[in-house]
C-alpha cells in the first residue's frame, strides 16, 4: 500500500519566504496534502498562502510553534507527516523526494534533513538533530509527551526525538546541499537574532538536561551512521 503524506507547516510573519515553499510542496507527486498555520501572523502571510491550493488554518491570535503544528498534524490525512519549516531558501522538488525516500521504501522509520547552512560540527557528523524538516508517521507523532510543554517551542524536535527514541525508531539524516534556512540575524538583525538563537538554546535545555541533549545528540549520530549506509 503506497503511504500518503501531508505536509504541515507552521508560519509566523513569513510573508517574504513562504510563497517559495509552497510552490515546490503544492503538487509534488508525492505529497498529498498540505497544510499551513497561520500563526496569527501581522503580516500579508495568509494572503501569500491563499494564492496555493493548500488548506489553510487560521490561529486567531500567536500560539506557539508547537501547538501550530500539533493541530496541523491532528487534522493531517496522511500516514506520514512531513514537517517543513516556512522560511526556507533552495528548496527543491528532488530535496522533498530526498526526505521521504528512505521512510517510503522502508529503510527507516523516519527522516529529518541536512541544510547547507547547519553548522559546523553538525555537517561533520552529518546530523543535523533539531532540524525542522523531517518525516515521521504520524502515528508516532500522537504520543503525549512530545506535545507537554507547549510553552517551549524550540524544545519541539528535542522532544520529538526522545519520544522516537524511546520507541527504538530507526532513521537516517538526508543532506539537501541545496536547501537552508533563514537566519535568525537575516530576520531581526544581529543583535536580536544572536539573542534569539541564545533563546533557543535555553529552551533546549529546559526541556531536557544539557547531559541528556549531548546523549540524545550521539545516539542520533549513532543511528545515522548506521542507517545511512547504502
Amino acid at each position: 500500500m503506497n503511504k500518503k503524506i501531508s505536509v504541515v507547516i507552521a508560519a509566523y510573519n513569513e510573508e517574504p519566504k513562504i510563497a517559495e515553499v509552497l510552490k515546490i510542496v503544492e503538487h509534488h507527486p508525492i505529497i498529498n496534502e498540505v497544510i499551513v498555520i497561520n500563526d496569527g501572523s501581522k503580516d500579508n502571510t495568509s494572503e501569500v498562502v491563499k494564492k496555493f491550493d493548500v488548506t489553510l488554518i487560521e490561529n486567531e491570535k500567536n500560539l506557539g510553534k508547537t501547538l501550530s503544528v500539533k493541530k496541523g498534524i491532528e487534522m493531517a490525512k496522511g500516514d506520514l507527516i512531513m514537517l517543513i519549516d516556512a522560511d526556507l531558501k533552495g528548496l527543491t522538488s528532488d530535496a522533498i523526494t530526498m526526505l521521504a525516500k528512505p521512510v517510503l521504501d522502508g529503510k527507516v522509520d523516519w527522516t529529518l534533513s541536512l541544510r547547507d547552512n547547519s553548522v559546523g560540527f553538525m555537517k561533520l557528523v552529518k546530523m543535523d538533530w533539531i532540524s525542522g524538516e523531517r518525516v515521521v508517521p504520524k502515528d508516532l507523532l500522537l504520543d503525549k509527551a512530545i506535545w507537554s510543554r507547549p510553552d517551549i517551542s524550540y524544545g519541539l524536535e528535542t522532544l520529538m526525538n526522545k519520544s522516537l527514541l524511546a520507541k527504538n525508531k530507526t532513521f537516517c539524516s538526508v543532506y539537501l546541499p541545496e536547501l537552508t534556512i533563514t537566519s535568525k540575524s537575516e530576520k531581526i538583525g544581529v543583535i536580536k537574532g544572536t539573542m534569539g538563537e541564545i533563546k533557543m538554546f535555553g529552551q533546549i535545555i529546559r526541556v531536557l538536561p544539557l547531559f541528556k541533549v549531548f546523549s540524545q545528540f550521539f545516539k542520533m549520530a549513532h543511528l545515522n551512521h548506521k542507517y545511512s549506509k547504502p
